[in-house]
């Protein structure tokens, strides 16, 4: 036991270290990274991640299926925007056992060297929000004058990369247990089409993120972190727990979910939906297609992230389904494997969890 919490502790540091980053990393640790943690996604195990079903073709499907796996506490983690002290905080938060239901309070990456919990983020890694409109507008008159790699543009690719990097050494680490969905950002090249659309907001970020990349670091890096972006997985799900980035556009079969890699539709309803634009009752069906609770007085939970909230969530589809994002704040839901999932007590913070 020593052995493992001396190991987790040394990789808190490394954790801790990124969010505490003040230079761009080289080009050479980003690409050694991002192959390494592909590597790791094209070779998961199929016990919970079953392979594409399309004849001919060979792979990692979309869909991360626990149903047959050891039922253990969910941690739902909506999008990071550029926030690697998010995820140093994640790690870092000792869970109560009256949340998680675990035999003790427990750190989190501590949980996660015994295997006793998993953790799923809804994706969105680049892109910082609102906190940062100022530095977008600073970043977007530089990229005008031509200048794509100027000094505000450096500074929030320097908290992008760190976030992106802090969340492929998870993966890398606790390959079974740490788990990150594709979202709506996860679109290094900008690309309209193959179920992304090019993203602006305050100002061209997506084109700006894209001509950055190829001006400071150069393709070979745009390509790791575009592959490392195309082999994630699109959804999530327990027994009782299904997790996409957004709110499902329309119910899907399991077979659309596995093979959405090749169905641009299928990647657009899980990571682009708005507000009031999902069809009636698709997060119902999906619940009944995919989720089947050992106790039947267990209610299943669909979470994602996507859309910004107020406070800590916000209830859509007559309550079937929570929104978890708030851009402000750092909260997570825990949701554990033998009862209904309660937001009110069961979406914490973890900021300052030093």
């Amino acid at each position: 036991m020593k052995n493992i919490l001396d190991s987790t502790q040394d990789f808190l540091e490394k954790i801790r270290a990124y969010s505490l980053q003040r230079k761009l990393p080289s080009a050479q640790k980003i690409s050694s990274l991002a192959k390494k943690t592909v590597s790791v996604l094209r070779s998961e195990n199929l016990a919970y991640r079953p392979a594409l079903t399309l004849k001919g073709e060979v792979g990692a499907g979309g869909l991360l299926d626990f149903r047959g796996q050891k039922e253990i506490p969910c941690i739902v983690v909506p999008d990071i925007h550029a926030r690697a002290d998010f995820v140093f905080n994640i790690l870092n938060f000792i869970l109560p056992k009256k949340i998680s239901g675990l035999r003790n309070d427990i750190r989190i990456a501590e949980a996660l060297s015994e295997g006793e919990i998993r953790v799923v983020l809804v994706g969105d890694l680049l892109h910082s929000e609102a906190q940062n409109y100022e530095r977008w507008l600073l970043a977007y008159d530089e990229f005008l004058q031509g200048d794509f790699a100027g000094k505000s543009m450096k500074e929030e690719m320097r908290e992008g990369l760190s976030a992106l990097m802090a969340v492929m050494e998870c993966k890398c680490r606790w390959p079974e247990n740490f788990h990150c969905l594709k979202g709506n950002h996860e679109n290094i090249k900008n690309e309209n089409g193959d179920g992304n659309f090019s993203f602006r907001k305050f100002a061209q970020e997506g084109e700006m993120v894209m001509r950055f990349m190829q001006a400071h670091y150069g393709d070979e890096v745009l390509d790791a972190i575009y592959d490392f972006e195309k082999s994630l997985p699109l959804a999530f799900c327990t027994n009782n727990l299904f997790v996409s980035h957004a709110e499902p556009l329309e119910p899907l079969s399991e077979e659309a979910v596995i093979n959405a890699p090749f169905f641009a539709e299928v990647i657009l309803a899980l990571t682009w939906t708005a507000n009031d634009e999902a069809s009636s009752g698709s997060v119902r069906k999906m619940l009944k297609t995919f989720c089947k609770p050992k106790d039947k007085n267990i209610h299943p939970a669909y979470i994602g992230g996507h859309r910004p909230v107020r406070g800590k969530f916000n209830l859509r589809q007559n309550g079937f389904y929570v929104q978890l994002h708030n851009p402000l704040e750092q909260n997570v839901a825990v949701v554990r494997a033998d009862k209904t999932f309660e937001p009110e007590t069961q979406i914490v913070s973890v900021e300052n969890s030093e």
